[in-house]
């Protein structure tokens, strides 16, 4: 935050401003809150068969997720992995019996998921 001093922010200024010396101003009123639609993705009986699965995060929601939330709900493993463009993954993340993985603030246009044992996910997105 190269020349914001974060002191200097008082919200109780009329409009959100900074107070004299400071090197930006915000103002309240033309900030516009994005209301958007979780995207929501459950398999309660994830088996070999059905692995690896790739949950299209872009195509759901019309473009890429910045934040979610994996969940293990079954008694077995599964890996996730998590690509940018859809076609390129990262590393394999084993998720075990209760297991939660949040994300945030990182550009998902997809995740695989991968069986290991019998076992049940959920994702939330958005």
């Amino acid at each position: 935050m190269s020349g914001i001093n974060p002191g200097l922010f008082d919200p109780e200024l009329s409009g959100g401003a900074l107070e004299s010396g400071g090197n930006l101003e915000i103002i309240k009123d033309l900030i516009t809150p994005v209301a958007d639609i979780p995207e929501y993705f459950q398999d309660t009986n994830f088996v070999t068969g059905d692995s690896p699965v790739t949950l299209d995060l872009n195509v759901a929601l019309g473009r890429n997720a910045t934040k979610g939330t994996i969940i293990n709900d079954g008694t077995g493993n599964f890996t996730v992995s998590f690509s940018n463009n859809g076609t390129d993954f990262g590393d394999e993340i084993t998720l075990k019996n209760n297991d939660i993985l949040n994300f945030d603030k990182i550009s998902v246009d997809s995740l695989r998921i991968t069986w290991v044992a019998d076992s049940s996910y959920r994702v939330l997105v958005i």
